[in-house]
């Protein structure tokens, strides 16, 4: 999956704080322990800057989400703006992935395809559409 984060957040992943939490509008079915995580800066870098592999999914409250304190890849106060901007509770259900062995890439990878909030699927189409733009 292609999750669309901001460059510092993407950051924190890579050093120690491995879950990340975001809201979406349809929770994913097929997404799975195991599968790929790869992490796309959002701000108009468009660019994949990292991968990691998800260890675990699952929905949570915000309330839930934030018993996770250090692990979590947003502060306390940016949690807390993200749930505002978004206008939702300490009751909305949040898309929760923890990322094992985050890896930056050595030269991050252009990704002109616009990528959602909710982030996307990496199926062979746009894995090749971006291995194309890199070469």
């Amino acid at each position: 999956m292609i999750v669309p984060l901001e460059g510092e957040t993407i950051n924190r992943v890579l050093h120690h704080r491995p879950i990340i939490a975001m809201f979406v509008d349809e929770f994913p079915s097929d997404l799975e322990p195991g599968d790929r995580a790869f992490l796309y800066v959002t701000g108009g870098a468009r660019i994949l800057d990292a991968e990691g592999g998800i260890s675990s999914v699952s929905r949570e409250p915000v309330r839930e989400v934030r018993k996770y304190g250090a692990d979590l890849s947003l502060s306390v106060q940016e949690l807390d703006e993200y749930v505002g901007r978004s206008r939702k509770s300490e009751n909305d259900e949040m898309l929760v992935l923890k990322i094992d062995a985050p890896t930056k890439y050595t030269k991050p990878m252009k990704c002109t395809r616009p990528i959602p909030r909710d982030g996307t699927y990496m199926t062979a189409e746009t894995f090749f559409s971006i291995l194309g733009e890199n070469h």
